[in-house]
């Protein structure tokens, strides 16, 4: 080989092992971008203003990359519904053991109406969807993530002394219902200036709903 040859072929090996490595993460990374702005959007214009050139103008990528991710623009908005309740449940969680003796209420539902309040305009839009189906298939996503965070975490404490029996899969349905209720007429319907008074009487729904009865609290029937 010769000498010009030689230098032709370590130049061709130089740029070789200057190309960037392929980017694999990238529809990954697309479709991140993709959630992030359609959180954005529908929270700041609603859902049914929103089109999907918009949402791909925003995320900076072409129209038919949304469609290749997600097959409808409803199924967009199922997915940020279920990163919600992901976020919800994640949030309403942290830092409780798995095997904790005498988890508590209080702070956990705490934690779970400060992510409602923080989420602001989200929150309202993935509450009031305009069209049924729309918010049918938002709330299933939504409901189907804090539900089983509540039944993993009720199987877990199931036989605890400190709680009743109970079964968990429907408790954590039960469960749910009560609490979405209760952070909907604070932050949806109402302004979230009765806060504390929400979340006490929450608290109490779900102690009682979980703790054993005193035998005090339990009174005999009159005689007839």
């Amino acid at each position: 080989m010769t000498a010009a040859a030689r230098a032709v072929r370590r130049k061709k090996e130089r740029v070789g092992r200057s190309r960037p490595a392929p980017r694999r993460r990238e529809p990954e990374q697309k479709r991140a971008r993709l959630l992030e702005a359609a959180r954005s959007l529908f929270a700041e214009r609603g859902y049914a203003a929103t089109t999907t050139a918009q949402l791909a103008r925003e995320a900076g990528v072409a129209e038919g990359t949304v469609f290749h991710h997600f097959p409808s623009k409803r199924a967009l908005l199922e997915a940020v519904a279920g990163e919600y309740g992901r976020g919800l449940a994640e949030r309403m969680f942290a830092g409780v053991a798995v095997d904790a003796s005498d988890p508590a209420a209080e702070p956990m539902l705490r934690r779970a109406f400060a992510y409602v309040r923080e989420q602001g305009a989200l929150s309202r839009l993935l509450a009031l969807a305009p069209d049924p189906t729309e918010w049918n298939a938002a709330r299933g996503a939504n409901r189907r993530e804090i539900v089983a965070a509540l039944e993993s975490a009720f199987s877990a404490w199931q036989g605890r002394e400190s709680l009743r029996a109970f079964e968990p899969r429907i408790t954590a349905e039960l469960l749910f219902a009560l609490v979405e209720a209760a952070l909907t007429e604070c932050f949806v319907y109402g302004d979230g200036s009765r806060e504390e008074e929400y979340l006490r009487e929450t608290v109490a729904c779900v102690e009682g709903a979980l703790l054993p009865r005193s035998p005090s609290t339990i009174h005999a029937r009159s005689p007839s």
